[in-house]
């Protein structure tokens, strides 16, 4: 009777038993249904027992009292725990403000939902390429034929000298419609929408305000612009903007694009020419598919203007997921927005936090003998598993909340301003907002709480009193489960090492990979006119230390303007570059074939042109010295064929490429060929030569290398961030073997002890304590270090055009670095067996 008050229980009971004893006899079916009855019959409200209920806050308080005393007591593990921990939930912070600032770019953008941007697919060998390009005369042609659109904005990129008295910079410049504060809703300092209203305006950011006029209010200020063809004009700041970090669309200045129609008198607005970007705003509650069925019939307007170069179609794309598609279009005005980077980080971040988790798991279960008398003696005198449970989750809990602590400040004071230093743009310690900000620390909370902490607590709550007290409980790394466990940390670190190390050593075939052409000596020089050529080249033809020039309209990797070419029915995109006679001399490309341009050949002017090993093998010729094709109503003889050479980024395809002659008047760059040892003095030179040529004009001359500087500079923060990941996931393992070792000599010192005294030497002790993580490490790589090779392999192919073929380097670091942290870390411990007296720990048995 489970209700019934204990006093009252055993005379009740008795009763009850006895009237039952005697009816039983007559009939067992009477005797069982009156003796429910009887039961029944005595449950009264006198006869229930009192139920006392211990207020939740005061156990509570008493579990955290213990937790924060045992963290106290094992002071070396509990440092362990929340160091590790700490760094795992430090990169997860981290990463995930990242993560949060990338999926909520352009959230200040009020209107986003309905804004798209029109662009234009084309096919490119047999490719169908996204380009932001499109024809200028689109916009309006929509305007005009979609009832559903508020306004267009088209943008249209340039550069020109800017000047505000003695301070003059080159810079890019968009010209944009006056509708583009009523589409994109960024930040006033000063100004409003209007600002683009007239000619005369111009529109500058914060950062470019300060760079000109300093920290005072430059609304009303003046500054001219120098534009090519040597014209000049000034004008007025009537806005100042912010840019948020979080932003698709990156520029400094704005100007009306009816000074960019003035600048460019030929026909602008019609179907042959293309703008670099439009933008429609549609009306509330039109969507941008409405678009669909007049850009299909637009497209006939486009071939019949442009055949050489067909549109396959226009394609729309939403404002709301331009940052994360950015990188399908190329030639875009938004900047570029894989996505899978970010979830590759994310998949990083996540495996660094489970290393920590398994961590703290390992070395709790492994930690349990010091607290073995305390759970039998807590379970003889009543304590339930489910108390023993609560209390060390509780436990793990505080644990957990100083590890977030901890990583939160490392996250703030070290992780972001690592990541910030290798990014182009700052990232702020924020959050996107406060709801984030408490779903992120709560779910992370919970997570590792429950992942690092239920297991232990369930693991050491099943403990038999009796085996405890005496003394026969096995716990610790003779667990099968914590053998697993550290097996799948370890499979988890050499899948994290190895595919670091795969693209790490790609990195660096990469960055020493060969250009094609040998860049090393040699100066480009952009002019500001074509007029500048001249004199400009007359002082350099009186340098020693110069050895070569030429001029050129378009320049390697500086300047690579596209074009295409016909042959059998088939039409091939190329890279056309328009030079001197002496431009690939200069440049030193690699002549394969053939010969280059000769001054004193007069055909070479106007019809002869140098082609490269791809430009041959895309139109199939087996000779091609002597071909003929038709390029710009032209009939075109190649006289020679260069070696491919990398005039873009790693990450995209040679195209072939053509060399043509064209004069000095179209002149836009001088290529400087210098003398091994002089680069320095050349340079310094030609920076005080160029201010007698053209003093109103920056000087922008840069060494050839500088060609790829962007890549370069990402290709070593990607270096430094992998070689940081495997750094932690090395250290997160390691720091969980030092836990486990320590506390399984602990749990041997004795053994240890009686080996030492039969005659066992330190190093017979320490085979025998690596003997089962030399097991562990060895299945750990089996199957780890094939996964991590395999996936990142397959990651850095789908990247790159042109990687390196990935060899067995990775694995021997990988298992070299390994080797040498797992020794360290069981050697560091042995110094305790070595200098352990035998006599002294076999006593205290």
């Amino acid at each position: 009777m489970w209700y019934c008050r204990a006093d009252l229980l055993e005379e009740i009971q008795g009763d009850a038993y006895e009237l039952y004893t005697r009816q039983v006899k007559e009939s067992k079916f009477k005797a069982d249904l009156q003796f429910i009855w009887n039961v029944l019959r005595f449950f009264r409200i006198r006869n229930i027992a009192k139920i006392k209920i211990t207020p939740p806050g005061i156990m509570l308080k008493s579990y955290l009292l213990i937790g924060l005393r045992n963290a106290l007591r094992n002071g070396a593990t509990s440092f362990i725990n929340t160091f590790g921990l700490a760094i795992g939930i430090a990169g997860a912070i981290t990463i995930f403000i990242f993560t949060d600032q990338f999926l909520h770019t352009d959230d200040f953008q009020l209107k986003r939902d309905r804004i798209y941007q029109v662009t234009n697919v084309v096919n490119r060998d047999n490719n169908k390429v996204t380009l932001g390009d499109v024809p200028m005369a689109l916009g309006e042609a929509l305007q005009n034929n979609v009832p559903g659109i508020e306004k267009i904005v088209r943008m249209e990129l340039g550069d020109g000298a800017v000047r505000v008295g003695n301070t003059v910079f080159s810079e890019q410049l968009y010209f944009v419609d006056s509708s583009f504060f009523s589409v994109f809703n960024f930040p006033f300092v000063e100004g409003d929408v209007s600002a683009l209203d007239s000619k005369k305006s111009i529109v500058i950011t914060q950062k470019m305000a300060t760079k000109y006029f300093g920290n005072k209010t430059c609304l009303g200020e003046t500054l001219s612009i120098k534009f090519s063809a040597n014209r000049v004009e000034e004008f007025t700041v009537t806005a100042v903007i912010n840019q948020p970090a979080s932003n698709t669309i990156y520029f400094n200045f704005l100007l009306p694009i009816d000074v960019y129609f003035d600048l460019r008198k030929e026909q602008v607005n019609d179907w042959r020419y293309l703008t670099d970007g439009l933008f429609v705003l549609m009306q509330p509650n039109h969507k941008g598919e409405e678009m669909e069925s007049t850009l299909e019939r637009l497209v006939t307007l486009q071939h019949a203007s442009s055949p050489e170069w067909l549109t396959e179609k226009f394609k729309v794309y939403s404002y709301q997921s331009l940052s994360n598609q950015a990188h399908e279009i190329e030639s875009g005005l938004a900047g570029p927005g894989n996505p899978q980077g970010v979830y590759v980080l994310c998949v990083i971040a996540f495996v660094l936090l489970m290393l920590a988790c398994f961590n703290y798991m390992n070395i709790s279960v492994a930690t349990v003998s010091t607290r073995l008398k305390e759970i039998g003696i807590r379970k003889v005198i009543g304590s339930s598993r489910q108390e023993i449970m609560k209390q060390f989750v509780i436990e793990s809990f505080v644990l957990c909340s100083f590890s977030l602590l901890a990583g939160l400040i490392m996250a703030y004071f070290f992780f972001m301003p690592w990541l910030n230093a290798l990014m182009d743009y700052e990232i702020p310690f924020a959050f996107s907002s406060a709801q984030s900000l408490v779903y992120f620390f709560a779910s992370l909370l919970l997570l590792i709480v429950i992942v690092s902490g239920v297991y232990p607590a369930a693991y050491i709550s099943n403990f038999k009193p009796v085996s405890i007290l005496k003394g026969k409980e096995k716990f610790g790394q003779r667990s099968m489960f914590s053998r697993v466990l550290l097996t799948v940390q370890f499979v988890l670190s050499f899948m994290t090492i190895v595919g670091c190390f795969v693209f790490i050593d790609n990195s660096f075939y990469l960055s020493k990979k060969d250009w094609g052409y040998n860049h090393d000596q040699n100066i480009v020089v952009p002019l500001a006119s074509s007029t500048q050529y001249l004199p400009l080249r007359d002082l350099v033809s009186t340098q020693k230390n110069i050895i070569g020039y030429a001029g050129s309209k378009d320049h390697i990797a500086w300047w690579n303007p596209r074009s295409s070419v016909e042959q059998a029915g088939q039409r091939y995109e190329i890279v056309s570059y328009k030079v001197g006679f002496d431009y690939l001399e200069t440049m030193n490309v690699r002549l394969k074939e053939g010969r280059l341009f000769d001054k004193e050949i007069q055909s070479d002017a106007i019809e002869s042109v140098v082609v490269n090993e791809k430009f041959v093998s895309t139109m199939g010729w087996n000779k091609p010295i002597g071909q003929i094709f038709e390029y710009d109503s032209i009939k075109r003889v190649v006289i020679g064929v260069v070696q491919n050479f990398h005039y873009d980024d790693f990450y995209r395809d040679i195209l072939p490429v053509m060399f043509s002659v064209t004069n000095e008047e179209s002149y836009n760059y001088m290529s400087i060929k210098i003398e091994e040892g002089n680069t320095l003095a050349t340079e310094a030179w030609l920076r005080e030569a160029w201010k007698k040529v053209a003093p109103d004009d920056p000087y922008e001359g840069a060494l050839q290398d500088k060609a790829f500087s962007n890549w370069v500079r990402n290709n070593g923060q990607e270096i430094r961030l992998l070689s940081f990941i495997a750094a932690m996931s090395i250290l997160l393992s390691c720091l969980g073997l030092f836990g486990l070792v320590s506390y399984n000599i602990t749990r041997r010192l004795k053994e240890f002890s009686v080996r030492k005294i039969f005659g066992a030497n330190t190093l017979q002790v320490f085979r025998l304590m690596s003997l089962d993580y030399v097991w562990i490490l060895s299945i750990a790589f089996i199957i780890g270090a094939p996964t991590g090779f395999f996936l990142m392999d397959a990651l850095v192919h789908h990247i790159y055009k042109d990687p390196q073929t990935a060899g067995p380097a990775p694995f021997i670091i990988a298992i070299l670095l390994m080797i040498v942290t797992v020794v360290f870390t069981i050697g560091s411990q042995m110094k305790r067996v070595a200098e352990e007296n035998p006599a002294k720990t076999l006593r205290s048995e």
